[in-house]
């Protein structure tokens, strides 16, 4: 029977997570590494709606994309919030184990897949900065088209409800740079390399400086450009284990409507 220490000993060969940001604090985060393991969930965010699904459908291990703790702690305690939901799983047996900015980076991970969905070729990472704990969880790659045909890539693919973009959209882009997540500390960077940058939670001072270095940003929501990674997610989980895999990751922790 696989424990916990296996799966996280399995993912961490594939994510490397000494690559993950310093801030962020992946790996096993709640648990026993000894627990026995014979059904693991898969989640984008440790939500309200996760936790209820897991009060139907039990797990021993949940791998979450989002850590659930970003903050120290000195309290666990009932209610709404995520110490409550820390405490909830607790209360479950259930174990927590965290994948981010390293899955961000590794090979085939989010950047990766939000690459692949928008037809981006011959990708090369970019974003790393070794002083500040920063790794290359951006990808740069080959595009020859409008902005405007880019703008449909990325309505088809997560839907125009709340997408942003900035520039011309008869614009034509030989290069495109993508950060899932909040990408828009990365502007400066991507506008060394690439046309244009797709990212979330781009504010409006950084998308009025992203202009003035000629870079166009298309800015769909936080949520939408991790949603491909969470697919490689789940199926790289049930690649590195022998475990009953259940997918939670249609439970979008979408914030906006």
């Amino acid at each position: 029977m696989s424990q916990v220490r296996d799966l996280t000993e399995a993912l961490a060969e594939r994510t490397r997570p000494e690559n993950a940001a310093s801030w962020d604090p992946v790996g096993l985060q709640l648990g026993d590494p000894d627990a026995s393991v014979e059904r693991a969930g898969v989640c984008h965010e440790v939500n309200e709606e996760v936790i209820e699904a897991l009060e139907q459908t039990s797990v021993d291990l949940l791998v979450t994309y989002h850590p659930l703790l970003f903050e120290p702690t000195n309290r666990l305690l009932a209610g709404r919030s995520a110490e409550a939901r820390a405490f909830r799983l607790v209360s479950m047996g259930v174990n927590l184990l965290v994948t981010h900015t390293d899955f961000d980076a590794a090979p085939g991970g989010t950047a990766d897949a939000l690459a692949s969905t928008l037809q981006l070729r011959e990708l090369e990472p970019f974003g790393g900065d070794p002083a500040e704990g920063v790794p290359d969880i951006g990808r740069v790659g080959d595009f020859d088209a409008t902005l405007a045909a880019l703008d449909a890539l990325v309505s088809d693919a997560f839907g125009a409800n709340g997408l942003r973009i900035t520039g011309d959209r008869d614009a034509h882009l030989d290069r495109v740079a993508v950060v899932p997540g909040s990408g828009s500390d990365f502007i400066a960077s991507a506008a060394d390399r690439a046309d244009a940058l797709v990212t979330g939670d781009v504010p409006h001072h950084r998308a009025v400086r992203a202009g003035d270095l000629g870079l166009a940003i298309i800015d769909p929501g936080h949520t939408a450009t991790e949603r491909p990674g969470m697919r490689a997610l789940v199926d790289l989980i049930v690649g590195v284990s022998d475990v009953e895999v259940v997918d939670l990751t249609n439970i979008d922790p979408q914030t906006w409507t």
